[in-house]
């Protein structure tokens, strides 16, 4: 009986030591199984923001292709603008100088007088 005994106790530790390695085995598999899970979702999130970067990459240059776009057209502007500016003076200088040479032709001597006056007074301002 004695070893009935010790015969069916050296079973149950053995049934006991093969019911904890599957239980290891078991919780390997399943850390396994959550690890690989726990690296496919980072793996995706990588994905996510590489294409999110991606995304406000292309929105960035579109607006910077736009920006582009109208500070040209407003420069084209602006210059088409400081063109005739600068003509409608030229315009206005050319027709002042020709009414000057016109009085300065009908009036010699009340020119000549002018411009000593301004002349002198240039003079005494001046120095």
């Amino acid at each position: 009986m004695a070893s009935d005994t010790t015969s069916s106790s050296t079973l149950g530790a053995g049934s006991a030591s093969g019911s904890a390695t599957s239980s290891t085995t078991a919780g390997t598999t399943a850390k396994r199984g959550d690890r690989e899970e726990l690296e496919a979702q980072i793996q995706k999130l990588r994905e996510d923001v590489s294409g999110v970067a991606e995304s406000l990459k292309s929105m960035a240059q579109n607006r910077s292709n736009s920006a582009r776009t109208q500070a040209t057209a407003m420069r084209d502007e602006y210059k088409a603008k400081g063109e005739r500016y600068l003509q409608q003076a030229q315009e206005a200088a050319d027709d002042l100088e020709d009414q000057i040479s016109d009085r300065i032709r009908d009036e010699p001597i009340k020119s000549v007088l002018i411009a000593a006056a301004i002349g002198y007074l240039y003079a005494r301002i001046f120095h």
